[in-house]
């Protein structure tokens, strides 16, 4: 984790810093977090870190452990599933949007966010895949035009790149999910409305799917052995 550099806002800085250790894995689902520990890494005074995690806590990114402990929250399938349910409303409606209203101007910068996420892919760099990820989507959303789109995956942005990284780190998900991407872009650059709703159903869908199963799959040996599910 980066320390912080600046008293300007920092509560918040801290959340931006604790949010991007839990997405790019340097905190992983389950570890214990202190006030202590946290100001330590971050080089910065108690109360705000206080303040940052209460906040953590209301948007469920850090949840109780023990009488007055906090963990890194873990992931479960019927957030998941309700996430990917509402993304897929959202990403439907902007590919379709994006669709009509494309045009060559938009074009380059589309194809450089593919080539970007292919690279980060060979490179296996997991924060360029989540930020080139994130891009993409972020370019459809801003190409349908819609700002009620835009304000609604903002306030939900953070879960969003906590999941994909989840996806992200097994790299054969990577290919695939650029493969889509790009078949995606060219149905929005087509002007195909009607292709890139259904590309970016199909997406969003079987994102959720694979992730649901991850979850389920690792929640298996516990229930096997007698142990706590969560």
């Amino acid at each position: 984790m980066k320390k912080i550099q600046t008293e300007k806002n920092l509560p918040e800085l801290i959340y931006d810093s604790v949010v991007d250790a839990i997405v790019e894995g340097l905190l992983r689902p389950g570890e214990r977090v202190t006030q202590e520990s946290l100001a330590e890494r971050l080089d910065v005074s108690r109360l705000p870190v206080s303040q940052a995690m209460q906040r953590l806590r209301d948007d469920g990114f850090l949840s109780a452990v023990g009488r007055r402990g906090l963990m890194v929250s873990v992931l479960d399938e019927n957030f998941v599933a309700q996430l990917y349910e509402f993304r897929c409303g959202i990403d439907l409606v902007s590919a379709g949007l994006a669709a009509l209203r494309a045009d060559a101007g938009w074009q380059k910068r589309g194809e450089a966010i593919i080539e970007d996420g292919y690279a980060a892919g060979k490179a296996n760099d997991l924060p360029a895949l989540i930020d080139a990820d994130m891009r993409f989507h972020g370019f459809i959303y801003e190409l349908a035009g819609n700002t009620f789109i835009l304000d609604s995956m903002e306030a939900h942005w953070n879960h969003v790149r906590r999941v994909m990284s989840d996806i992200l780190i097994v790299e054969k998900n990577q290919k695939q999910i650029w493969e889509e991407h790009a078949a995606i872009l060219d149905a929005v650059l087509a002007g195909d409305a009607r292709m890139a709703e259904t590309l970016a159903r199909q997406h969003v869908e079987t994102a959720s799917k694979w992730l649901q199963q991850e979850i389920h799959d690792s929640r298996e040996p516990l229930k096997r052995s007698g142990g706590a599910t969560g």
